[in-house]
């Protein structure tokens, strides 16, 4: 008797027992309250399901009328006519007789129904009801009539040629409709013509003396010109009283009419009233009588699994339910023991490796030195190492769960995570400064996509790399080259020095061989010294020690003199060079410097100009500025290289390698020393164009600074 004392039971019980006593009190309130407005409504229902009844009857006949016309006035020959419609004519058709008029309204042509013999003798001719009133209007014309003993439906049409096409159709079916239509000892239906003739009706009825005077009744002068439904209560002309409803008949432009003694009416009502009292008082007994043992039968098997998936949920796997119930509640029992089952075999075997596994992940994620977040598709954070957490300066449980944007304190490392993120690849790598006065450290952040093996995306994940110790080694390596190649650039100098005594013949003349080895070793001389001087250069403009020196100076003229100097190395491979500018172009500029950046430039395009391709250089005054572009019809560059091409020591892979890789390092330093911009744009194939601007007005400060002074104005 446990399930007495269940929750469940009492929640079960009320929430059954309201829902069926809920509905049986809502009839039972809806029969008790039955008065005038639901004999209004039960009335109105009939009246307005008989007038359908009659559209739906007139409408059917109309449709087989036209068919027949239809069809009919396309044959020419008239014998032919006269064996069709009688061929159409069906067993269970309510039409007698079919006839076709000239336009003065002479018979051409009368086929009646085999069928369904005549009881009365039709009208025909001008005595016909609506047959003038068509001559006269020419257009669909649709009459009842019942004078002739049995009501008729007459159907008018106009057809091609000026002629008309006429059906006489019984309403015998509807006729014995309404005669069936009664309620009790004074209901009855009748159907009424515009003028409140009545048409269809119950013959026992109208035997009444009472009903002579049908037509003006209150209800019939009502429902003549109603269009819609309605309802009455009236006193006939001896004062009886009656409730009544009525309908319109749209398609004939009558009304349907539905009477009923007032004393009958109610005095089923107060039958009915009894009756329901009775009637719901049993079915709420029934009601609660069924809530209570289906709130039994559906609690004890629950009470039973829930005790069962405590037991489990304690780790007792040996639990099982027994329950025999044939239905749904007995097949989740079974899957229950299923689960149990499994649950059993699944701890024996792989609870203490999975969490073996678990504990060596979480060990790996947590000593690496790498910062990793990971974050799902809505940006919230699910999971965060102890390194990141070392880096960002937060707490654990500040950060899980929550939006990373939010949760990340103001800092360039939150700036680098969030840009990162934004445009999540491996090949983005984002680098963060943080060094200090105190100690050096710079961070390298990438984000990437995480997701199931099926491509399902279930977050991002981004990680923070510690690069401080490989900067140093870049740095030492640097230094390092730059120490070696300054003790380099003394004897290589020495070395070419000699070589030209050697060429000029101040130490004896040199045959043709001995030139040939002497000057190909003044060459590769020349390229290490260059080599050499470039990475000087580097060093010095890292340690700050190139500064500018403004000048006035032509940018058209150093860029022919780039060119001359070069133009022998492009005649060796037969490329094209040649200088397109306007004017000198003037501009006060370190010239030396300039010349650098042109000559790095130009070699470059040479180096990557296929034989026979083209060379050229461009000045154009941008106003404020003036800008130089360096364009060929060489290999072009990659899209993945634009960014990085005038980094240290880069360089294109795949293509033909030469030199250190600083030439672009060092023309994009130039350039900025001079407060301008360098840029590059390329496309695999159609070669490279490669751009710098310069501000006209360049010079120093107090502190020997460059700086952009204001063009005086003339």
């Amino acid at each position: 008797m446990g399930w007495l004392r269940s929750g469940l039971f009492r929640k079960f019980i009320t929430v059954m027992g309201a829902l069926s006593l809920i509905p049986v009190t809502l009839l039972g309130y809806q029969l008790l309250s039955i008065t005038r407005k639901g004999i209004q409504a039960v009335q109105t229902k009939r009246a307005q399901k008989l007038a359908e009844l009659v559209d739906e009857h007139f409408r059917v006949t109309k449709e087989r009328f036209l068919f027949a016309l239809s069809t009919v006035e396309r044959i020419p020959d008239q014998a032919e006519k006269e064996r069709l419609l009688r061929t159409l004519f069906l067993p269970n058709t309510d039409i007698l007789e079919l006839a076709l008029f000239d336009p003065a309204g002479r018979e051409l042509l009368r086929v009646s129904n085999p069928a369904l013999p005549l009881e009365t003798a039709l009208v025909r001719g001008e005595h016909e009801i609506g047959f003038q009133g068509y001559l006269k209007l020419r257009r669909r014309t649709i009459a009842v009539t019942r004078k002739t003993g049995a009501p008729l439906l007459y159907l008018y049409y106009p057809l091609k040629g000026n002629t008309m096409g006429r059906a006489v159709a019984s309403l015998k079916r509807l006729s014995e409709r309404f005669a069936t239509e009664q309620v009790g000892g004074s209901g009855f239906a009748v159907l009424v013509d515009v003028v409140g003739e009545p048409l269809l009706f119950a013959r026992e009825r109208f035997q009444d003396p009472g009903l002579r005077d049908f037509p003006v009744w209150p209800i019939v002068l009502s429902a003549v010109k109603a269009s819609s439904v309605g309802f009455s209560e009236f006193n006939d002309p001896r004062g009886k009283v009656y409730v009544g409803a009525y309908a319109p008949v749209f398609s004939i432009g009558s009304a349907v009419i539905f009477l009923q003694s007032r004393d009958e009416a109610f005095q089923v009502a107060a039958n009915l009233r009894r009756s329901a009292l009775w009637g719901v008082l049993a079915l709420a007994c029934f009601c609660l009588l069924g809530a209570g043992f289906l709130a039994r039968r559906l609690t004890e098997p629950i009470l039973a699994l829930t005790q069962a998936a405590e037991a489990v949920s304690r780790g007792d796997f040996q639990s099982t339910v027994e329950i025999s119930t044939h239905d749904e509640l007995q097949e989740l029992a079974r899957t229950f023991n299923r689960m149990t089952a499994s649950l059993r075999s699944y701890s024996l075997l792989h609870v203490d490796r999975l969490i073996s596994e678990q504990r060596k992940t979480e060990g790996i994620l947590y000593s690496i030195n790498e910062g990793i977040l990971m974050t799902d598709r809505e940006g919230r954070v699910q999971l965060v190492n102890r390194r990141a957490l070392e880096l960002l300066g937060v707490r654990e449980d500040s950060i899980e769960g929550k939006v990373l944007r939010e949760v990340l304190p103001e800092s360039k490392l939150r700036e680098a995570i969030l840009l990162a993120a934004e445009n999540p690849s491996p090949e983005v790598i984002k680098e963060v400064d943080l060094s200090t006065e105190e100690k050096h450290c710079y961070l390298h952040v990438m984000a990437n996509l995480v997701s199931t093996p099926r491509g399902t995306p279930l977050g991002l994940v981004i990680a923070v790399r510690d690069v401080t110790f490989e900067k140093q080694l870049d740095k030492m390596k640097e230094e390092f080259l730059q120490y070696i190649t300054h003790d380099l650039r003394n004897p290589l100098g020495s070395a070419i020095g000699f070589l030209d005594v050697l060429l000029k013949g101040t130490v004896g003349v040199l045959n043709s061989e001995q030139q040939n080895v002497v000057s190909s070793v003044k060459r590769s001389s020349t390229r290490l010294m260059n080599m050499v001087n470039n990475i000087l250069d580097i060093a010095k403009m890292d340690s700050g020690r190139i500064r500018v020196e403004p000048k006035t100076i032509s940018l058209s003229g150093i860029a022919a003199r780039s060119l001359s100097i070069l133009e022998s190395l492009a005649q060796q491979k037969g490329l094209l060079m040649r200088l397109e500018a306007a004017e000198e172009f003037s501009l006060e500029a370190d010239p030396d410097l300039v010349e650098r950046v042109f000559v790095n430039l130009i070699s470059n395009a040479i180096k990557y100009t296929q034989p026979g391709g083209t060379v050229r250089v461009l000045v154009q005054d941008e106003g404020p500025e003036l800008r130089a572009c360096v364009e060929d019809t060489g290999e072009g560059i990659p899209a993945q290289y634009l960014e990085r091409i005038f980094e240290k020591f880069e360089q294109v892979s795949g293509q033909k390698r030469g030199g250190t890789g600083l030439g672009l390092t060092i023309a994009r330093y130039f350039v900025e020393a001079h407060l301008g911009r360098i840029w590059v744009e390329s496309q695999p194939g159609k070669g490279s164009r490669f751009t710098f601007s310069l501000p006209k007005h360049l010079c120093l400060d107090e502190d020997g600074r460059a700086v952009v002074r204001e063009a005086q104005r003339p």
